[in-house]
């Protein structure tokens, strides 16, 4: 049996699962549909709106519906507000939680409906966990500066997150 790929692979791996499975089965199909839709998602909105993940998402075992439980959470605590340490420390666990996923055993229907959206979701926290970091580092960096930024990234992977449910 070989070895589980590393964490740094993983998103790779998934990603390359689904081209290739969208490859076969939507030829001609035009893409962009969730980052146009995610654009008019209200972070605000979608925070406070409570969206009951059901018990198989996608037809995704436990620990995938945990984990867009979890991100959930995570979307929800974005509406109260959180400090750069608190955020990073959530993200932090959301890797964590991701990296003990079992996606070389995942079903197609899991990888396709719930897997990749709660990825590109998880991805969106990171950039945003990126570019609060830089502009913290950066002394010209303002509140003012950072903060549409921030909620554009948080806007967008609202709206991969309601793929992913």
């Amino acid at each position: 049996m070989p070895p589980s790929p590393s964490p740094s692979r993983r998103p790779l791996l998934l990603g390359c699962l689904l081209i290739g499975t969208l490859a076969l089965l939507l030829p001609g199909c035009g893409g962009g549909r969730a980052a146009k839709g995610a654009d008019t998602v209200s972070t605000q909105t979608k925070a406070t709106t409570k969206v009951d993940v059901p018990a198989t998402t996608g037809g995704c075992p436990g620990p995938v519906n945990a984990f867009v439980k979890s991100l959930d959470a995570m979307r929800r605590q974005l509406a109260v507000g959180l400090s750069y340490e608190q955020y990073a420390a959530k993200v932090k666990a959301l890797q964590g939680e991701y990296a003990k996923l079992p996606i070389d055993r995942l079903s197609l229907e899991c990888v396709t409906a719930t897997g990749t959206p709660a990825e590109a979701t998880l991805n969106k926290y990171i950039d945003a966990t990126n570019a609060w970091g830089d502009c913290l580092a950066d002394t010209s960096c303002s509140t003012a500066t950072i903060e549409p930024v921030l909620q554009r990234k948080w806007r967008v992977a609202s709206g991969f997150l309601g793929e992913a449910q």
